[in-house]
């Protein structure tokens, strides 16, 4: 009996022995879970965020001189604007801007060559909503709206019908009418298919005057004609004649916009004159670059152009100069010269004009 009782609290023992056993080697094995200092888990985090934000590779432009081609001569609307435009941005970019008057076809030379030019950034130039509607009448157009990518719009400026101060043509557009349907009044016209043939077209079809068209190279030449009397009239933007206005050789006859405009205070609207189908024709200038253009290098030049649009010494420069500012981003531009263009499409089918045909 003794001998049993003896063996029974040996082997009790021994069982508490070996649990007791087990259980440190368990606890040997599972090691405690690392802390971390709480700055260390910050700055893993904040790593772990940057790496995530990293931005993909930013284009390293411009490095070089841009440039602008002006598909007509020196001095006119759209000379002047990209002149204008390019001393300011010249600032934002922070490289300098050359323009090239690239002329020739009426300004389609120009914009053949501004469309083939490498998308590069370095080339830009300057369109409007007849340049997507050229192809429709004009022979040798190798461009439409796609072959351009917009980067910003620089203006809009109305057509203005001027005479020579105190000639007989420098009446009201009644009198004129009467003229043009007894004897050849002429009109002279700077560039081929812009605003100014669209008034033109309007105020044969819609209300019988018929002028004889007489070519220049610019708006800037069709001035000159007038005020040495080779032409009776001529179609032309603001800036091209504000100098003549202010000097007193030219004056306005009406201006095809749904106002007067504050630098020509004395010239009234073809609307207040009894000629609402010729209430707004002009054009809308859109700087561009070739299709194609890397997109960063795009919104760079946006970025620039829109800065220099709104400089308020830009802005004093151009109202000087009787010509609006109106900056908007690449896509507005891109949506009213779309809108443009479909309103121009709609005259051409009108008057049947096909390519190769010739304003008269």
């Amino acid at each position: 009996m003794k001998k049993s009782r003896v063996l029974a609290l040996l082997l009790a023992f021994v069982m508490v022995f070996a649990l007791a056993a087990c259980g440190s080697t368990s606890t040997e094995t599972a090691a405690p879970a690392e802390v971390k200092p709480a700055n260390d888990e910050a700055q893993e985090a904040t790593e772990n965020t940057e790496q995530a934000a990293e931005p993909a590779a930013t284009v390293n432009f411009p490095t070089q001189p841009v440039k602008i081609i002006v598909q007509y001569g020196a001095g006119g609307g759209v000379d002047v604007t990209a002149r204008l435009v390019a001393k300011y941005a010249e600032k934002y970019l922070g490289q300098s801007i050359v323009v090239e008057n690239v002329t020739g076809g009426a300004g389609v030379v120009g914009l053949n060559t501004l469309a083939q030019s490498d998308p590069d950034g370095y080339t830009l130039g300057l369109i409007f909503a007849n340049t997507a509607i050229e192809s429709l009448i004009t022979e040798g157009v190798n461009y439409s709206l796609d072959s351009f990518a917009p980067i910003c719009q620089i203006n809009f400026d109305p057509a203005f019908l001027v005479a020579r101060a105190g000639s007989e043509y420098d009446t009201d557009i009644d009198a004129i009418k009467e003229m043009a349907n007894s004897e050849q009044v002429t009109v002279g016209i700077g560039a081929l298919w812009q605003a100014f043939d669209f008034v033109k077209m309007s105020l044969q079809a819609d209300y019988g005057i018929p002028l004889v068209r007489v070519a220049y190279d610019g708006g800037a030449a069709a001035c000159t004609s007038v005020v040495s009397g080779d032409t009776d009239l001529a179609l032309v933007f603001p800036n091209e004649w504000v100098s003549y206005y202010n000097s007193g050789d030219l004056n306005g006859v009406a201006v095809a916009a749904p106002e007067r405009l504050e630098a020509f205070p004395n010239v009234p609207t073809f609307k207040e004159l009894g000629y609402d189908k010729c209430e707004s024709f002009g054009v809308r200038r859109m700087l561009v670059a070739p299709a194609g253009t890397d997109p960063q290098v795009l919104a760079i030049l946006e970025d620039a152009f829109l800065q220099a649009l709104n400089d308020p010494e830009l802005f004093a420069e151009y109202a000087e100069l009787g010509m609006s500012c109106v900056p908007a981003s690449a896509d507005e531009a891109y949506a009213s010269i779309s809108s443009d263009a479909d309103a121009l499409k709609a005259l051409i089918e009108a008057f049947n004009v096909k390519p190769g045909d010739a304003p008269t």
